[in-house]
């Protein structure tokens, strides 16, 4: 979700009282146990308002309440905080069954929302503080946060309406909520009126909301955009893929030890709507990889004692200024610095980036890479990436031959001096640097028994931290430069607590544990 300038318009918080309703995910909205029974008490409801069932149904199901005892007020704005309150909610419903008010709740709070803002940022509905939560939610805003806020609870509800991305008229392909539109008129939970207007600028009604909420939890009163018509998806057939995104990785969220800290890189084929990797490097520290129409995101996860992709990490935050995506860099510097630190193939044509965003949340962190021109997923089968600065010697060896290649030819980066060579003799037989004593060189200290932690080639040497250097016993850890002429200098002989390039190549920095327990931090210049 973005616009032209990357603009990104962040949500928080929520209201409308709710009464702890036990649901059962898989069944529909009869199945549910009524909190209450609606029985016409709303004077403002008229019984053949189109928003009639709705309302009722969503009162029963102890979602949102009348303004008075007899009045509903269905013209009514809701506020961006009560907007996030029902997104958080329904969230919670369609992930655990029920409603766990405590899971809403903090010590002490500023705000009565602050509770759901919270829940709403730890699972991605919400990526960072609005700047007034009482502000009128708008139709655009609803549309993200009902889509994070159900994809976020594990389910992939059945499209229904089938619409290429232009199908609906108002709503501009590049504005930063059309993914999240568009999804939710496939799902026929946001449907839009006869003329497919889904109007996503307007403030959204309480009468809408109604509608909204009670297709997100039942099924089988979302609509279909041929004549507006109740149509319940069947059950038992798979629902296909979106294509308004498309996980190629999803990951795991276990611990992982210090490794792979330059980057991360795959090759990965789509068949059917499906993903798998056909080889990868240090994929496995990586959590949900998901491709969409206009940008590729993925998480890096904190607290793995060592921080796996730290180096990463920071290159990838220096590259976009500014914390969760507040700035990003102007355009004549994204292909400078954003384009130098991913590389991504579709089918292989390079994609170059516009922007890079990100932002920070317990325990992880997410990135996301804007594409100049968007993609057509359900044409592309094969993508190829490379995050961050890893060896295409590196790539060879874990068998992403044509992906070391592609990065040879890509704009901008720097490559082995094996790739190197083999790129230079195409252009001109007469080049043909010698590089034998440092291949070596390099290959002695790796020696099949070492464990290494971090690599990094630099024009002026290699750096190597690891165990096991030169067949040295298991638990003997050392910082090794491996120079251009073959010589080699240990930097530094034991663990370090963690390890990183900046941004720019030059300056190694690293930890170390002192004797009253405080961590020293070294920086060396290798340029």
């Amino acid at each position: 979700m973005k616009n032209k300038n990357l603009k990104r318009i962040l949500l928080s918080a929520a209201a409308a009282s709710l009464a702890a309703v036990m649901l059962a995910v898989s069944a529909s909205a009869d199945e549910y146990a009524r909190a209450r029974t609606y029985s016409g008490q709303f004077a403002d409801v008229a019984s053949g308002a189109w928003y009639y069932d709705s309302v009722a149904e969503s009162y029963e199901l102890g979602l949102i309440d009348g303004k008075s005892a007899d009045s509903f007020d269905p013209d009514g704005s809701l506020t961006i905080a009560e907007t996030v309150k029902l997104a958080a909610v329904c969230n919670q419903l369609l992930s655990k069954g029920a409603v766990d008010d405590s899971a809403f709740k903090l010590e002490n709070p500023a705000n009565w929302y602050d509770g759901y803002v919270a829940y709403a940022t730890q699972r991605d509905i919400v990526t960072e503080p609005y700047e007034n939560y009482n502000a009128p939610a708008t139709r655009g805003m609803v549309a993200v946060l009902f889509s994070r806020a159900i994809r976020g609870a594990g389910v992939t509800p059945a499209e229904i309406n089938t619409l290429a991305f232009g199908d609906l008229s108002d709503v501009d392909t590049a504005a930063w909520y059309a993914t999240s539109a568009y999804r939710l008129a496939r799902w026929g939970i946001m449907a839009g009126d006869e003329n497919r207007l889904i109007h996503p600028e307007d403030s959204i009604k309480r009468s809408e909301m109604a509608a909204v909420v009670t297709r997100v939890i039942d099924p089988s009163v979302r609509v279909s955009l041929n004549g507006n018509a109740p149509a319940a998806p069947d059950a038992s057939e798979a629902a296909p893929a979106s294509s308004g995104a498309l996980t190629l990785y999803a990951g795991t969220t276990e611990a992982k030890a210090l490794t792979g800290l330059a980057g991360f890189a795959a090759d990965i084929a789509v068949k059917d709507g499906a993903s798998s990797v056909a080889s990868n490097y240090s994929l496995e520290l990586v959590n949900e990889l998901t491709v969409e129409r206009d940008n590729i995101s993925f998480q890096l996860r904190n607290g793995s004692g060592y921080e796996a992709l730290e180096t990463l990490r920071v290159q990838l935050e220096e590259a976009a200024v500014g914390a969760n995506g507040s700035v990003v860099r102007p355009g004549e510097d994204v292909y400078t610095k954003i384009n130098e630190l991913i590389y991504l193939w579709a089918d292989g044509e390079r994609v170059t980036i516009s922007g890079l965003w990100y932002a920070g949340h317990d325990g992880y962190t997410t990135y996301a890479f804007y594409f100049d021109e968007a993609l057509d997923l359900s044409s592309v089968s094969r993508y190829q990436l490379v995050c961050g600065t890893p060896g295409t010697d590196t790539l060879k060896l874990c068998g992403m031959d044509d992906v070391a290649a592609l990065v040879a030819n890509a704009y901008g980066v720097q490559v082995s001096d094996e790739i190197a060579q083999a790129v230079a003799e195409a252009a001109d037989p007469a080049v043909t640097p010698d590089n034998t004593k440092y291949n070596e060189a390099v290959a002695a200290a790796k020696s099949t028994a070492a464990e290494i932690s971090f690599e990094y080639e630099a024009d002026r040497c290699c750096i190597l931290y690891g165990a096991g250097l030169y067949g040295t016993p298991a638990d003997d850890y050392r910082l090794l430069f491996v120079f251009r002429d073959g010589t080699s200098q240990t930097v530094y002989e034991g663990k370090v607590t963690s390890i990183r390039v900046n941004s720019a190549g030059s300056v190694l920095y690293y930890n170390t544990t002192a004797p009253d327990g405080r961590e020293i931090q070294h920086g060396i210049n290798f340029d």
